[in-house]
């Protein structure tokens, strides 16, 4: 998987935050939709600041904030599964729009390439892998479609030179790692040109079958607005607890929730 630096910077701190507000990591049960609450809450953030930078027209950290997002999303999958359908909907409307304004941001200022961004194949098989996963939860996920066309129009055709260039810049990421990533990275490329060299046909590109593109759930002024006023009508922090972090809450804060004592309480 290749990640821009700024992307990954982003995505770590999103797992960070995650991490600290996953009441397993801390030995407690607070109710059963708090942690995709939670992480739902870091979502609607990491939305926010890409908006304000599309609104800027700074569209490559409008880029390296979905593309993180997109991380995230497929790395913890916990937010689509709370109990308020409807706002899992509308998030994931508004997500793709960002995706689509941001696409057409970077074409309008001639940087919407694999020269500019190295990982632009990268970023729209993971955002294509994760509208895929949302259409299991009722989403329309228009931005799927619009991604694989797009990946039609960027990599559908690459010549020996795009190859080459290609394993180039994967080999002086892979080089920029730490031991420990570099091995897992290598790891992974191997076991999918294993996987690949055992299939009998030739395994279908990600961007191939691309769907007709509904333009309408793609315009972001609208969903933008559809969003935000729903988010105006739900609670900003959690129902139990003083906040989404766990890890600044105090040890008598944590106690009512401690595993110990949820237990003493169904005996």
């Amino acid at each position: 998987m290749f990640v821009s630096t700024a992307g990954k910077e982003i995505f770590i701190e999103l797992s960070k935050k995650a991490f600290n507000r996953n009441p397993d990591q801390h030995d407690m049960y607070i109710y059963n939709d708090f942690y995709a609450y939670a992480c739902l809450d870091l979502v609607d953030k990491t939305m926010i600041s890409a908006n304000s930078k599309i609104t800027s027209k700074k569209y490559e950290d409008a880029y390296h904030l979905l593309e993180a997002l997109a991380l995230f999303n497929l790395d913890e999958m916990a937010w689509p599964m709370c109990d308020d359908g409807e706002r899992v909907k509308k998030t994931d409307k508004a997500y793709g729009a960002l995706v689509v304004a941001t696409l057409r941001g970077l074409e309008a200022q001639g940087k919407l390439d694999v020269k500019s961004l190295p990982n632009l194949e990268s970023f729209l098989k993971n955002t294509v892998e994760w509208a895929d996963a949302m259409k299991g939860q009722s989403c329309s996920a228009s931005y799927g479609p619009y991604c694989k066309r797009l990946g039609q129009k960027l990599v559908g055709d690459k010549t020996p030179e795009d190859l080459a260039r290609e394993k180039a810049w994967l080999s002086e990421w892979i080089a920029g790692l730490d031991a420990e990533n570099q091995a897992a990275v290598r790891d992974d490329i191997r076991e999918e040109e294993e996987e690949r060299a055992a299939d009998e046909e030739e395994p279908k590109a990600w961007y191939a079958s691309a769907e007709n593109v509904n333009e309408n759930n793609l315009v972001l002024s609208r969903l933008w607005k559809d969003y935000k006023a729903y988010l105006a009508t739900v609670p900003k922090g959690p129902l139990r607890g003083p906040s989404w972090d766990i890890s600044k809450w105090t040890t008598a804060q944590k106690k009512e929730f401690a595993f110990d004592d949820v237990e003493d309480d169904f005996d």
